[in-house]
């Protein structure tokens, strides 16, 4: 068992903010750093990977709550806004509405769509939105370099109207990144057609 410290964990944690890593991704890093060759998960793994990611999870709530899956967007039920993240899914998976918008069940998620069919389809089609416009991006991937840019920051102003509806006041604030998204996504596909036919580099 290796020997190690909350005073470790925060000590990497600075280092990895300085390092640019995202704080979903620092538990796993510091498990890394910490136990180096003895670092083994899976069947038969080192049972204190799971002890040392627990121990800066109690330490930094936010490494919970700060994964982005493949992508985030959002669904409205009239004045109420939810975040949804889509998953990283691998094989065939089937991902029901109410779980990409993390609610814990299906009833519950019915309750929020004020069991209205109207609003529950317009949920269901916000995550199928979600779904192309996040797998858009494998699309043009390094395909297009210029597209693939401009996808990316499309998809950032998503995460922003996302991250900011649910919990603001003033729509206003999301105006702009709205229209970002729509002016971003028109120049993606200009870039596309450009491309295609080899006006572009």
């Amino acid at each position: 068992m290796s020997s190690w410290t909350l005073d470790d964990l925060r000590r990497l944690d600075l280092k990895h903010a300085e390092e640019g890593i995202h704080i979903h991704q620092r538990p796993f890093r510091a498990a890394t750093e910490i136990l180096g060759s003895s670092f083994v998960i899976g069947v038969g793994g080192n049972p204190e990977v799971k002890r040392i990611m627990d121990a800066y999870a109690a330490m930094m709530p936010e490494v919970d709550t700060n994964w982005p899956g493949a992508g985030i967007g959002f669904a409205a039920s009239i004045d109420q806004v939810r975040k949804l993240t889509f998953q990283v899914a691998f094989g065939r998976v089937s991902l029901q509405p109410w779980q990409v918008a993390g609610f814990a069940s299906a009833k519950e998620w019915w309750i929020w769509c004020r069991q209205d069919k109207a609003i529950a389809g317009d949920v269901a089609f916000s995550v199928a939105d979600l779904h192309d416009f996040t797998n858009g991006l494998s699309e043009v991937e390094n395909a297009i370099p210029a597209a693939t840019t401009l996808w990316r920051m499309a998809r950032s102003n998503v995460e922003d109207v996302a991250n900011t509806l649910p919990t603001s006041f003033s729509h206003d604030s999301v105006i702009q990144p709205i229209c970002l998204v729509a002016e971003l996504s028109m120049k993606v596909s200009v870039v596309r057609v450009l491309g295609s036919n080899g006006g572009l580099n």
